[in-house]
């Protein structure tokens, strides 16, 4: 279950990896909701979303070469020191009153392009570290970091803005950031059995694209996944307009509603750990059986009449969001060449970000004229429905890439 945790430097990325995540997760916590005291617009939450995730879309590509042909410890060193820059400015800013909406895009803009090149490398380097037939368990538990960083990150960036303000997290956010710079170098290189590991390595991302070519049912996977992301797996858009417009709670239950969906991705990703044995094939029809089950609990969340019902099936969702994201991510890694991981990689991420960009502000605009819970519940009717239909017409209820 957890085979990667003999390598000394997996633990450091793992460690490495919660962190960033925990960072991640309060940054737009913190965002976005500024964003609704400033505006109080759903539209304008989900239009956030472009600036948040649109830079993704493109620099993902680019983070596939990066983790191809550069060091990736010093890429992702220069990305926590700048990401660190950035958070204390925000915060300075926020004080002296200059964080307006338009102000907070821009700013939305140019951390995001900083880190659109960082999921790559974080996640090509978790690879390198470990043996190849301990891979599958790898993705699993990188899973488990980015849910960790969702549980402590929301619940943190909650309780600090509805104890002291709106600004205090990015304080917590920076110093975060600087711990993870510091400790990056305790890296040993020297058990890294990858085969010059940190060298350039020749390539480009045609090379990736050629092979993609070959493996349609890779592609048709990746596309499911922009699907499940951009029409149901929103919790950026739609947790803070259940907290905040449907319940009218403050900040903390925003942390607390993170907290448990958390616990449910963390339940999710240990169970998808013990599956992720060197034998295991992870299958298309597991990726569109999770999605179908993600989607009905999805819906349910929606009728609710109270916050801790929302919160329970929205629990309950999140076990099965977890099943797919990491049944997704092994289809990815287990069926992508080493010489190129990266790259293809990217291109996984590219599509997964045009999901969430243009699902992001179509239902913020739906949540804005309709309400937020015909949105929540529209996102997971429609994923419910593609995921069906593909099931039926593929003939995927059993089939795995390899098939």
């Amino acid at each position: 279950m957890f085979t990667s945790f003999k390598f000394f430097n997996y633990r450091l990325i793992f460690a490495y990896s919660s962190l960033i995540s925990m960072a991640g997760w309060a940054n737009q916590v913190t965002m976005d909701w500024l964003v609704l005291n400033l505006t109080g617009s759903a539209t304008a939450l989900g239009g956030m979303l472009i600036f948040q995730l649109g830079p993704y879309v493109f620099i993902s590509l680019v983070g596939g070469s990066i983790a191809d042909k550069f060091n990736k410890r010093n890429v992702l060193m220069l990305v926590t020191a700048l990401n660190s820059v950035f958070s204390f400015t925000l915060f300075i800013l926020y004080h002296h009153g200059f964080l307006t909406y338009p102000f907070l895009c821009v700013a939305a803009l140019g951390l995001a392009s900083i880190n659109a090149a960082e999921g790559p490398v974080r996640t090509a380097i978790s690879l390198e570290v470990v043996s190849e037939e301990n891979s599958a368990n790898t993705m699993s538990l990188n899973s488990v970091t980015f849910n960790i960083g969702r549980l402590c990150g929301t619940f943190m960036a909650g309780l600090l803005i509805t104890h002291f303000d709106n600004g205090t997290p990015w304080i917590v956010i920076g110093v975060i950031y600087l711990i993870l710079f510091a400790t990056l170098p305790l890296l040993r290189i020297h058990e890294i059995e990858t085969e010059n590991f940190g060298a350039s390595q020749p390539g480009k991302i045609t090379d990736a694209i050629k092979f993609l070519r070959t493996t349609p049912t890779l592609v048709l996977s990746m596309v499911v996944t922009a699907i499940f992301v951009g029409l149901g797996n929103q919790f950026g858009l739609t947790a803070p307009l259940m907290v905040k417009k449907v319940f009218n709670l403050n900040a903390s239950y925003l942390g607390y509603i993170g907290a448990v969906i958390s616990i449910g991705c963390i339940t999710g990703a240990i169970a998808a750990a013990r599956w992720s044995v060197p034998s295991h094939i992870p299958r298309l029809s597991t990726l569109l059986k999770s999605a179908i089950m993600a989607s009905i609990f999805w819906m349910l969340s929606a009728l609710m009449p109270t916050f801790w019902g929302y919160a329970l099936f929205a629990g309950i969702s999140s076990i099965f969001q977890l099943t797919y994201m990491v049944t997704s991510n092994s289809i990815v890694t287990a069926n992508s060449p080493e010489r190129f991981r990266g790259r293809i990689y990217g291109i996984y991420l590219f599509i997964f970000y045009i999901g969430a960009v243009c699902g992001g502000p179509i239902l913020g605009i739906f949540a804005q004229e309709f309400g937020t819970r015909v949105a929540l519940f529209t996102g997971g009717a429609l994923t419910l429905a593609i995921c069906a239909i593909i099931i039926f017409r593929t003939g995927a209820w059993r089939s795995s890439i390899a098939e």
